[in-house]
């Protein structure tokens, strides 16, 4: 039977393919909290390899970093997961939170208490400078980086296990 056009319709259709790309944004991985024994569970629990990211909301580097991690690690077909954790007080209902750049994070963090605190129990060293991102191989220690890690580094961390 034929139907003949409408364009009423068309117009909905039309609405829904525009409201798309925010709609699989907004459903991007649910926000956990980091505590202070986050980083300990994410080192033992994790499967790796793993990069993790820590963010705050006004970092200008940071949103290219992390699209810039998580394009390398689908090119290189890894199964090494991104994590981005958000620094800066923001809590997990934050609208903040929930940016356009995390779509490529498999899983996102938010700081649940003393800032400063946290980001030592991370690495002692570590100021809180951000991009900070960790590398965690499929054996043996972390390697921590302010920005983007070296692409050699980052090859070496996502080539294949076999």
């Amino acid at each position: 039977m034929y139907t003949p056009w409408r364009p009423e319709s068309s117009r909905r259709w039309l609405a829904l393919l525009l409201l798309w790309p925010a709609l699989v944004v907004a459903a991007g991985p649910p926000v956990r909290p980091f505590g202070s024994d986050t980083w300990a569970e994410i080192q033992a629990t994790v499967s790796r390899p793993a990069v993790v990211v820590f963010t705050t909301t006004d970092c200008v580097y940071c949103p290219a970093v992390i699209d810039d991690l998580g394009r390398a690690i689908h090119k290189a077909r890894s199964s090494a997961k991104l994590l981005v954790v958000v620094m800066d007080g923001a809590d997990q209902e934050s609208e903040a939170v929930h940016n356009g750049h995390l779509q490529h994070a498999d899983r996102v963090y938010a700081f649940d208490g003393n800032a400063a605190a946290l980001r030592y129990g991370v690495d002692p060293a570590w100021r809180g400078t951000t991009p900070f991102v960790v590398l965690l191989p499929r054996a043996g220690a972390p390697s921590f980086h302010v920005g983007r890690p070296k692409r050699a580094l980052l090859a070496a961390l996502l080539k294949p296990a076999w």
